[in-house]
């Protein structure tokens, strides 16, 4: 196996990864509005196929390291297993998200507040992680960088629908339990998003050899 050759696999791992990642997303939130156990379950055992892909790229990414690549092929082959990483952990956020809706329906008479816009937030993080995604394929990091700002959205509908369910909170304390379950809900959603530019921030580094984390 030759080096671009082993770049390619890797891109093709990480695309396959990608997904699988985004669908158990939308699941999750499928899940939410459905209430839908048998679903929810489902996303949660396809997190275990989502870590063996991890693995498989790591693996893969050690074996191409071994030839010497060049230093753009090197950034290439880093940055792959970093990608793999965040879609591993975005897998993780889908699976958190399932365990608490399996534990929220267990209460069959609870009406989930915020649901519809929980779920167009859900939406808005698997977008940011499509195109981060398409950023990486197309080697274009000026929309890997037109990405990046736009995770202020997902991070403001976090901040609001957190507050309007402490508001919950306070006016119905018999409700926290069930509440502080939505809120994590609500969190696993906005790290998706961050995920997301995690993976628009790499591309950047790939293709221009710019680290750009700590500039916005």
């Amino acid at each position: 196996m030759q080096v671009d050759q082993g770049v390619d696999l890797i891109k093709g791992k990480l695309l396959a990864m990608a997904s699988l990642a985004e669908d158990m997303v939308e699941r999750s939130v499928h899940a939410l509005l459905e209430g839908d156990d048998e679903v929810a379950r489902q996303v949660r055992a396809d997190d275990d196929k989502l870590d063996a892909m991890e693995q498989e790229v790591d693996e893969l990414a050690m074996e191409i390291l071994t030839m010497g690549p060049m230093a753009t092929d090197l950034r290439a082959i880093t940055i792959g297993m970093k990608i793999s990483n965040d879609l591993e952990r975005v897998g993780d956020e889908a699976s958190t998200i399932c365990k608490r809706i399996i534990n929220i329906n267990k209460h069959a008479d609870w009406k989930v507040p915020l649901r519809e816009e929980i779920a167009a937030m859900g939406e808005k993080a698997c977008l940011l992680l499509r195109e981060s995604m398409d950023a990486y394929v197309e080697h274009d990091s000026e929309k890997a960088r037109q990405l990046i700002p736009q995770d202020e959205g997902v991070d403001t509908l976090n901040k609001m629908y957190q507050k309007q369910l402490i508001q919950s909170m306070m006016a119905n304390p018999q409700d926290i339990p069930m509440l502080m379950q939505v809120g994590v809900i609500v969190k696993r959603i906005e790290r998706v998003g961050d995920h997301a530019i995690n993976i628009a921030e790499d591309v950047v580094f790939i293709e221009e050899a710019a680290d750009i984390r700590h500039n916005n």
